[in-house]
């Protein structure tokens, strides 16, 4: 997992949520992510996210920054492998729960 090394999620509220960059060339950008869903199309999802602050060093637009997609992808990645394993976690824990007897 890279949170924490590359990402630190924040969250604000029951809705609002997103990542902070803590390494890297893009270190210090906070992006709000909007939506991020599976679409209809087999292995693809749709992220809509928004830069929320950058380094004053960092002028160009990143969203059209090819580096910076790639980035944002690996966090995505990411944290749908982390969510992943926590919900298998979660089922087989329920799974091989044993009622005790009475």
């Amino acid at each position: 997992m890279l949170r924490n090394d590359l990402y630190q999620p924040w969250f604000a509220g029951n809705t609002s949520w997103g990542v902070e960059i803590v390494s890297g060339e893009f270190r210090d950008v906070v992006i709000q992510i909007e939506k991020m869903e599976f679409s209809d199309e087999p292995n693809n999802l749709e992220l809509v996210y928004h830069v929320i602050s950058k380094p004053d060093t960092l002028e160009e637009e990143l969203s059209k920054n090819p580096v910076f997609e790639s980035v944002v992808e690996i966090i995505v990645n990411d944290i749908l492998k982390e969510a992943i394993e926590i919900t298998q976690n979660e089922q087989n824990r329920n799974n091989y729960t044993k009622k005790s007897s009475s």
